[in-house]
């Protein structure tokens, strides 16, 4: 991003530059990790086919998926998980298909929500949104408007529709060529499924992924959601505590308020930021030094927020820091 610092008041220039070195060692290292993690629970899933066993093996295969196809891709769209921008492209891609989120389409919706972080009417993420009643948020949760909405937008784009307001001429035309590439592909795998006649695909790929969206919007909800809108980052992004395994899975994006300020700063430095910004006594980081308990309580906060009538997705706009 062109525009990667958001608060330049609150860290040394020259710590700043120390902290968003990238690392290959540590790129690779999350990369592998997570397909030997697959690996793993793959074939758990061969093995225990047939058996109850075989039910959370399954769920955490497709959670795993969930860390590299979301945060992983997200990670590899800001092009700060490689040195090389060819290994960013690639694994961007490979994240990009098994979740029908065009990568180029990604990038560029996802450096005008970085702009523009939940400012009505600007930030696409937000227009995408509606006003959640309680059951609006428990479909939020179930995903099938995700699936719908990506299915959507991806074969609208392939057929040379590219409406969004954020895409310049020439991003338009690259957006609706790799939207068309990855339906090739997709029907490719189709092909293939048939003719050799299996379930792989299904098995290892499509279903655990669908019968863990629950876990990946669980997740994303408390990112932004139940703050306010704001032009702000402080003010409408959320950091939560997590454990390990889930800082792990996620690219350590449970640090979500220090990733918005400074984009620019790799996943693994994430944790080392967030504690750099938090010691500091100074006034000025009133809102940094917050951090949610916990995954459960934001959705506490946020089922409380919908019973007061309030809407966790379009709150008040807040004071600007």
């Amino acid at each position: 991003m062109e525009d990667w610092v958001s608060r330049k008041d609150l860290i040394d220039a020259r710590r700043l530059k120390e902290l968003s070195r990238r690392s290959d060692t540590l790129a690779w290292l999350q990369v592998l990790s997570q397909f030997a993690a697959l690996g793993v629970t793959g074939y758990g899933i061969h093995a225990l086919w047939g058996s109850l066993w075989v039910v959370p093996v399954f769920l955490f295969h497709g959670a795993i998926l969930w860390g590299f196809t979301y945060a992983g891709q997200h990670e590899l769209v800001h092009l700060m998980v490689f040195r090389s921008r060819a290994l960013n492209d690639f694994f961007g891609h490979l994240a990009s298909f098994l979740r029908i989120y065009p990568n180029s389409y990604q990038r560029f919706l996802h450096f005008t929500h970085h702009r523009h972080t939940k400012v009505a009417g600007l930030d696409p993420e937000l227009l995408a949104q509606k006003p959640w009643t309680f059951w609006g948020y428990l479909n939020f949760l179930a995903g099938p408007s995700y699936w719908i909405g990506q299915i959507r937008i991806t074969v609208g784009h392939a057929l040379g529709h590219a409406p969004e307001a954020f895409l310049k001429e020439k991003e338009r035309r690259i957006v609706i060529r790799e939207a068309r590439l990855y339906l090739l592909g997709y029907a490719l795998i189709a092909v293939l499924s048939v003719t050799f006649q299996t379930w792989a695909a299904v098995i290892y790929w499509w279903g655990p992924i669908l019968a863990a969206t629950p876990f990946y919007r669980f997740y994303t909800a408390a990112e932004h959601h139940g703050r306010p809108n704001s032009a702000s980052v402080i003010e409408s992004t959320r950091t939560t505590k997590a454990g390990p395994v889930l800082r792990w899975l996620m690219w350590q994006m449970p640090y979500h308020t220090e990733h918005h300020l400074f984009p620019g700063v790799p996943f693994h430095k994430l944790g080392a930021l967030c504690r750099e910004l938090r010691e500091r006594p100074d006034s000025r980081l009133k809102g940094v030094n917050e951090v949610a308990p916990g995954y459960f309580a934001v959705h506490r906060e946020i089922v409380a927020m919908i019973r007061r009538g309030e809407d966790p997705t379009f709150l008040a706009e807040a004071a600007r820091a």
